[in-house]
């Protein structure tokens, strides 16, 4: 019978991609000792204090929540727990020097692309704006600087070129957190050694932010129907349409030019938008303040000038 893992693991993660890992671990039963999330925070119209998705799943598993505002604050508190590694998965906060020397085994990090391409905050955004045949999820450890250290392992994972960011965020985060199931044994004994990325191939992605979402209708068709995807549920893409301000959360592209930013109806009764090179065709949309609908649906309540 396999013994259970005994390293005494603490375990970073914030949102819900982080999830996934943390769960395999627990079936697993790794000696979890503690669980480093984000401090909790005001979210949706009523700013209603919300907990992280990760501290969720630890509360309900009886483990020990950390939620300091600058990590350097914890260090007596991680020193206590005599951690052997650590296991880092969108944890949202850069982890200085001072808290990876306090495990022994080092800090592995699950990232969501194929390391040295997209290092930053928003690698799954990046993937789809840039329109990338493949992607995939890194173990990494981790070093000072950002998502620069050696690679352990990766699994590809092969595009459709449809794919919204909520598409991908549930397919890498099951990816991660079975690639980290698999090779997490044969890491923490040395069996599997990190290669050194190649700096020279770093492609960088910063944070995003809400005025990312804001439509530039000049920009080409093809453009923007990535941005639509890759901002799906947040920061989404707002523009203005007919008139109406509307998040457009479907969308494809047709070959057809006219005036920069004019709505029309297309010959087979759907909703277009001329952008800088050919027309979007918005498939299923939201106006401020209504239920999401499909374009020949807002066609039918809006007159096109």
């Amino acid at each position: 019978m396999t013994q259970p893992p005994t390293d005494r693991i603490i375990f970073f993660g914030t949102d819900a991609f982080s999830v996934p890992t943390l769960i395999r671990l627990l079936a697993g039963h790794w000696n979890v000792v503690a669980v480093v999330t984000k401090p909790d925070s005001p979210a949706g119209r009523g700013q209603q204090t919300t907990l992280p998705a990760v501290k969720k799943l630890a509360l309900a598993k009886s483990i020990p929540v950390l939620q300091p505002e600058k990590l350097s604050d914890a260090i007596d508190d991680i020193k206590a727990l005599k951690p052997r590694a650590g296991i880092v998965v969108a944890y949202g906060k850069i982890i200085p020097a001072s808290v990876i020397k306090l495990f022994p085994k080092g800090l592995i990090n699950v990232h969501a692309s194929l390391l040295p391409r997209w290092r930053g905050a928003a690698p799954i955004e990046a993937t789809i704006l840039a329109g990338d045949p493949d992607t995939g999820v890194s173990l990494m450890r981790i070093e000072p600087g950002l998502d620069s250290g050696p690679v352990f392992h990766t699994a590809k994972l092969q595009l459709s070129g449809t794919e919204s960011r909520l598409d991908l965020y549930e397919r890498l985060a099951d990816l991660g957190a079975e690639l980290l199931a698999t090779k997490l044994p044969h890491i923490l004994t040395g069996n599997i050694v990190p290669i050194p990325q190649d700096h020279a191939h770093a492609t960088h992605i910063s944070r995003l932010t809400k005025t990312d979402g804001e439509i530039e209708w000049g920009k080409p068709a093809a453009t923007l129907e990535r941005e639509i995807r890759a901002y799906l549920g947040w920061p989404g893409s707002r523009g203005t349409i007919a008139g109406t301000e509307a998040v457009i959360t479907t969308a494809h592209t047709i070959q057809n030019d006219g005036p920069v930013g004019l709505s029309y109806r297309t010959p087979s009764g759907e909703l277009a938008v001329y952008t800088g090179s050919g027309s979007l065709v918005i498939d299923r949309l939201k106006p401020a303040g209504k239920r999401e609908m499909t374009g020949p649906e807002f066609l039918s309540g809006h007159r096109l000038t």
